[in-house]
């Protein structure tokens, strides 16, 4: 229907409000509790008119992830293939990592929650095609550092990315905004951690 075609949507400035309240609904509610009704009322809409932009809550949940796991994604690949160290392209990777998520907060909400098994249709493909890649990518990172003699060859480089990952994802568990430390103190220590398990 011509409401949700990706043209239109993006290039409206309502549909930008409801992503924008619906990213605040999501994370404050979790994706699971939330209703369209709750997204309608932060944003200050009727039911029927956010009905015009989207059917679904995973319909709406698709967009609102899609264009921040892409820019992840293309952010890693541009890192990935500067002539640096390996060492040094990894570092930059997470370092971009953390910096993504602190421009994209709705990223938190991808890493809250298995909503990935919830997603279905092209854009859910996307998503879980740009995740694919960006583990690869990482992966390859590591693979050459093995190479180079800068890491360690007694570790699978797809164990190291599920590792790495894991630890940094694991931030929005008790990640505090208003806390001392920022999401840069955290991933500068993370980086360092990171370096250290490939290294030692």
């Amino acid at each position: 229907m011509e409401r949700r075609q990706a043209g239109r949507q993006r290039s409206d400035a309502r549909w930008a409000e409801i992503l924008t309240g619906a990213a605040r609904v999501f994370g404050r509610l979790g994706y699971a509790q939330s209703t369209l009704e709750d997204v309608a009322a932060e944003v200050g809409i009727s039911r029927a008119t956010l009905y015009y932009y989207v059917g679904t809550k995973e319909e709406l949940l698709v967009a609102l992830l899609h264009d921040p796991i892409e820019t992840m994604r293309t952010r890693l690949e541009e890192v990935a293939a500067q002539p640096d160290s390996a060492t040094e392209r990894l570092a930059a990777a997470l370092r971009e990592y953390v910096r993504t998520m602190e421009e994209l907060p709705e990223l938190f909400i991808f890493l809250s929650e298995n909503v990935h098994q919830v997603m279905s249709g092209p854009e859910a493909d996307d998503i879980r095609d740009n995740a694919d890649r960006y583990g690869r990518a990482l992966a390859d990172v590591i693979r050459s550092g093995a190479k180079a003699g800068e890491f360690r060859t007694d570790i699978d480089p797809s164990v190291a990315v599920l590792g790495i990952i894991g630890m940094f994802n694991w931030i929005h568990r008790w990640y505090n905004p208003a806390g001392e430390r920022s999401l840069t103190d955290f991933g500068e220590d993370f980086i360092k951690m990171a370096l250290s398990a490939l290294t030692d």
